[in-house]
């Protein structure tokens, strides 16, 4: 199944390249470039991955985080930030607003595309996971519904 990463960047160079790195790597990507657009386009069409950068119009990258998490319907989605902010304090509240990962610009190709694949595999057992755990919940109640 190939997973789909929403990258929302506004500087063309970089969505030009990555979006170059993740389609060779077999990712299907969309692209948006501002807050709102990101928002709006991960709740109506979840992707499993988004790399969101910090700093985008209308709204910053944190706050698009802080939404999607708060949403059932789009809080699986890994968040993996991109920005050229390196210093500890960004990062840390990358983290703590639910991000999966941060990369600092300028990023290496190999090292992003590790990344994501990672976080793919991730998404992919965790949602195994929970559909596993779905059907063990239905044979226990099948179970004490015939005792």
């Amino acid at each position: 199944m190939t997973k789909r990463v929403l990258l929302a960047e506004d500087e063309p160079n970089i969505v030009e390249s990555l979006t170059f790195i993740l389609e060779r790597s077999g990712f299907q990507v969309g692209v948006t470039t501002t807050g709102r657009q990101a928002l709006a386009e991960a709740t109506t069409e979840t992707p499993d991955i988004l790399i969101l950068d910090v700093m985008l119009p209308e709204m910053d990258g944190y706050e698009v985080c802080e939404r999607l998490k708060a949403d059932p319907q789009t809080a699986d989605c890994a968040v993996v930030f991109l920005s050229a902010l390196d210093d500890l304090q960004a990062k840390v509240k990358g983290f703590s607003l639910g991000g999966a990962d941060y990369i600092s610009k300028p990023f290496q190709s190999q090292e992003v595309i590790a990344r994501v694949k990672t976080h793919a595999q991730v998404i992919r057992l965790e949602r195994e996971l929970q559909a596993r755990n779905r059907e063990l919940q239905g044979d226990q109640a099948r179970i004490l519904n015939s005792i």
